[in-house]
C-alpha cells in the first residue's frame, strides 16, 4: 500500500463502512483457514461489535455454495438437509453481526472478474471499503479495498473521530427497513402525496395524540402555513424570541407582519413570559414560543397571557418533536404546533420536511388546503396558498424512523445524562437545565463557557466537532435592522449567544466517546 493511500485510509476508515469479502468469511468458518489467516479472524471479531460492517448478497450466495461443497467432501455421510442446516446456521450467525448490502442495478460489470465487480459496486453504494485478502483485488482497486493486516494496523493507530450528528451511522442502523420502504415508493411511483403521506400523518397523530397532523415541505413552511391559517397580515405584530433560528422571525416578516422580540429566560434559553405583556399592543395578534434545543417553554404562563389578551399561541417545535409538557405533547398546549424533519433534527428525514399539528379541525382543514395552493378540490382554489407538500420518499423514511423514535429519544436522554454526570461541578461551565415538568429529545446538548473560541479550537484539534446555536441574536441581524433594535436591548440573549456551545449529540454516541469529549473539555 502506498503512503498516500495509507494516509487516506487513516483519515477515512473511522467514517467509512466495511464490506467483508467472501474470503474473509470463509477464513472465519473453516478451521484450517483460521490457523493460516489469523488477521482475518481478528478483523472479523473486531467488526462483529461495530455498526458499520456489511456482507454483499452475492457473497452470501457464494458462501452457501462453497461451504456446502466443502462439507460434502469432508462429511460424505451427511444428507443434503443436514449440510444445508449447518451452512445456514453459519449464515444466520454472521447476519446477526453484519448487514446485507445488495448489488446495485447500476454496476459496471468487469468480465475479467464478475464477482469482484459486483462486490466493488456494492461497496460504492454504501460508501465502504472492501476487506479482502485477494491480492488481485487489492492491486486493482487500491482506493476501494483494504487487507485485514492493514485494517488492524490503522484501527489501532487512528485517533478518535467523532461525528456531531452521526446521520450516516443512524442511516445504516435502519438501512434494511429504509431500503424496503423507499423501494415500495419507487415501485408504485406516487412520489407526490402517495399513501405513505397519510400513513405518516396518522402515525404522527398516534405518537402525539393530536387530532390532526399535516405534513409539509419544511419546518419553515410549517410556520408559514400556521400563520397563514391564522390570517396574519401586513401590519400585524407577533411576539417571539430573538434567540432562535432565523426562520421563526423570518416567516413573520415574509407575511408583512412585524416580529416583536422578548428577551429570554437565563435558565431555559426560551422566551421569558414575564417580559411578554409589556410588548403587547393593539396590533399584537399572537405569540410564537420556541422550544429551543428541544425543551418546551413555560407554556402555562404563555397560554394565560394569550388567553387574557385574545392572542393565538404557536409553538415552534422544530427541535422538540416528542417532548412533553406536564405529561402531554406540546400540541395540546397551543393553537398550532409546528416541527421540522431537517436531517439533523431528532426525527429527521433525508432532505427538507416538516409538519403542522393541531387539535382544531377547522384550522387543520384550512392548513391542508393552504399546503396545496389553497385548493379545496382539483383546480378550485379557496385561498392563496403554497406548494408545500412533503415528498412521499421522505414520508417513507420518516415512517421507519418514527417507529424507532422512542428508542432514539431514550438514547439521546442517556447521552445527555452522561454528559451532565461527567461535566457537573466543573469550574466555568454552565450545564443545560431541564425543568422537572417537561421532557426533551435533546436536539442539542449546549453548555455555556467563557473562553468558547479557545475551547472550540482545542476540541477540534482533538477530533471533537462543536457548533454554536446561535452566535448572533436575531435583533442584531442585518436583515432585521429596519425594526430599530440595538445592542443591549436583549442582554440575556446577547450574553448567552457569546457563551453557548453545542457538543456532539446523537443516539449513537458511545460511552467511550462521551468520556473522551468530557475529559477533553
Amino acid at each position: 500500500m502506498t503512503m498516500s493511500i495509507y494516509m487516506k485510509l487513516l483519515g477515512s476508515i473511522s467514517v467509512k463502512n466495511i464490506l467483508i469479502d467472501l474470503n474473509i468469511l470463509l477464513d472465519y468458518y473453516e478451521n484450517a483457514r483460521r490457523k493460516k489467516y489469523p488477521d482475518s479472524i481478528e478483523a472479523f471479531d473486531y467488526l462483529k461489535y461495530q455498526n458499520f460492517a456489511f456482507v454483499s448478497s452475492s457473497s452470501i450466495d457464494n458462501f452457501e455454495f462453497i461451504k456446502y461443497a466443502t462439507l460434502s467432501k469432508a462429511y460424505p455421510s451427511l444428507n443434503r438437509k443436514q449440510k444445508l442446516t449447518i451452512v445456514h446456521n453459519f449464515i444466520k450467525e454472521f447476519l446477526t453481526f453484519f448487514k446485507i448490502a445488495k448489488t446495485p442495478s447500476y454496476l459496471e460489470i468487469d468480465y475479467d472478474d464478475i464477482e469482484d465487480s459486483q462486490l466493488i459496486a456494492s461497496a460504492k453504494a454504501i460508501d465502504a471499503l472492501v476487506l479482502t485478502r485477494d491480492e488481485k483485488m487489492l492491486n486493482k482497486y487500491p482506493d476501494m479495498t483494504i487487507s485485514p493486516k492493514e485494517f488492524l494496523k490503522i484501527s489501532k493507530k487512528q485517533k478518535p473521530k467523532i461525528d456531531f450528528a452521526n446521520l450516516k451511522k443512524q442511516h445504516f442502523r435502519y438501512y434494511p427497513e429504509i431500503e424496503k420502504s423507499t423501494d415500495t415508493v419507487y415501485n408504485h411511483s406516487r412520489f407526490i402525496m402517495g399513501p405513505e403521506i397519510q400513513e405518516l400523518e396518522e402515525n404522527l397523530c398516534s405518537f402525539t395524540k393530536a387530532k390532526n397532523a399535516i405534513t409539509c415541505s419544511s419546518g419553515t413552511d410549517a410556520l408559514l402555513l400556521a400563520m397563514m391559517t391564522l390570517d396574519i397580515k401586513p401590519g400585524d405584530e407577533v411576539i417571539t424570541t430573538p434567540f432562535t433560528f432565523i426562520a421563526t422571525a423570518e416567516t413573520i416578516a415574509l407575511l408583512g407582519a412585524k416580529p416583536i422580540f422578548v428577551d429570554i429566560d437565563e435558565t431555559t434559553y426560551n422566551i421569558n413570559p414575564n417580559r411578554i405583556e409589556e410588548k403587547i399592543t393593539s396590533k399584537t395578534r399572537g405569540i410564537i414560543s420556541v422550544s429551543l434545543y428541544g425543551q418546551p417553554s413555560n407554556l402555562d404562563e404563555i397560554n394565560a397571557i394569550a388567553k387574557k389578551h385574545n392572542l393565538f399561541h404557536i409553538i415552534d417545535g422544530a427541535q422538540s418533536f416528542g417532548a412533553n409538557y406536564k405529561g402531554k405533547a406540546e400540541v395540546h398546549h397551543c393553537d398550532i404546533y409546528t416541527t421540522s424533519f431537517f436531517p439533523a433534527k431528532p426525527l429527521g428525514c433525508y432532505g427538507d420536511g416538516g409538519a403542522v399539528l393541531t387539535n382544531n379541525d377547522e384550522l387543520a382543514q384550512k392548513i391542508r388546503m393552504l399546503r396545496v395552493h389553497g385548493q379545496n378540490k382539483r383546480y378550485s382554489h379557496k385561498y392563496i396558498g403554497l406548494g408545500a407538500r412533503l415528498d412521499t420518499i421522505q414520508a417513507a423514511i420518516l415512517n421507519v424512523k418514527l417507529n424507532h423514535y422512542k428508542e432514539d429519544f431514550a438514547k439521546r436522554n442517556e447521552v445527555a445524562k452522561r454528559y451532565t454526570e461527567l461535566l457537573q461541578n466543573k469550574e466555568d461551565i454552565i450545564l443545560p437545565t431541564i425543568k422537572s415538568d417537561r421532557t426533551t429529545p435533546w436536539a442539542q446538548y449546549s453548555i455555556r463557557i467563557k473562553n468558547r473560541d479557545e475551547v472550540q479550537t482545542k476540541l477540534k484539534e482533538a477530533g471533537i466537532p462543536t457548533a454554536v446555536h446561535y452566535p448572533k441574536p436575531l435583533h442584531l441581524q442585518e436583515c432585521f435592522a429596519y425594526l430599530g433594535n440595538k445592542e443591549g436591548d436583549f442582554p440575556v440573549a446577547e450574553r448567552i449567544s457569546q457563551e453557548i456551545m453545542s457538543l456532539p449529540m446523537n443516539p449513537d454516541l458511545s460511552e467511550s466517546e462521551i468520556v473522551y469529549i468530557a475529559k477533553r473539555i
